[in-house]
């Protein structure tokens, strides 16, 4: 059987998928057909496909990780990203390790977005607010700088009406930005598995060496 926590912990993804909404396509605005001449640079489009190649698998985890959720999401209706034409698209990998032997387990979900913008603290700050938008009334206290990709963020995070809490840490390389959250119901959420996971991450897009345009 189940532990508790981890029914608390698939429905606080469930929330921030739902938050975020599943897509059946990329999220960004297509580019307008016909004359490409015109003044200004048309966005450049990605297929599923290519943010899919970018996403962890189980590989990438310790033994005894499961698949929780996999494929495309949207930020919220109301988020401005969705009007912007800089957003191409974005993918989400989730797993956990729960099981009935260990007293709670570690939920992770990486969110890979695809965004014509170089990186910087004030973008990855957007697009974290766009996918976690919870986190305006949870609990965020930034921690030193991981060090990953061009540029990155990372923060502790708890939400004071449950037990919940974690670790994000954002990067972007290049034009893709990376954001890793590793959620436990317990408070014993361990940094260290965040900063792996996510180094891990930043490996694979630059081994890929994707460029959206």
């Amino acid at each position: 059987m189940k532990n508790p926590w981890f029914f608390l912990l698939i429905a606080a993804l469930a929330a921030i998928i739902l938050a975020a909404g599943c897509a059946s396509q990329t999220g960004g605005p297509s580019a307008p057909s016909g004359d490409t001449s015109q003044a200004g640079t048309p966005a450049a489009t990605a297929s599923p496909e290519d943010v899919a190649a970018l996403a962890l698998d189980l590989s990438d985890f310790p033994q005894g990780y499961e698949l929780i959720f996999e494929g495309e999401i949207l930020p919220p209706d109301e988020s401005p990203l969705l009007g912007d034409r800089d957003f191409v698209g974005s993918y989400s990998f989730a797993a956990s390790n729960e099981s009935g032997e260990l007293a709670a387990g570690e939920l992770v979900e990486q969110i890979i977005i695809l965004y014509h913008k170089p990186p910087s603290r004030e973008n990855l700050d957007i697009l974290v607010k766009a996918f976690y938008p919870e986190f305006s009334s949870w609990s965020l206290s930034p921690l030193p700088d991981p060090g990953i990709g061009d540029v990155s963020s990372a923060y502790h995070f708890s939400d004071s009406s449950t037990t919940l809490s974690g670790h994000l840490v954002a990067f972007g390389e290049s034009e893709v930005y990376c954001v890793i959250m590793t959620m436990r119901g317990d408070g014993t959420a361990d940094y260290a598995l965040t900063k792996e996971i996510a180094e891990k991450a930043a490996e694979k897009i630059r081994s890929a060496g994707f460029t959206v345009r």
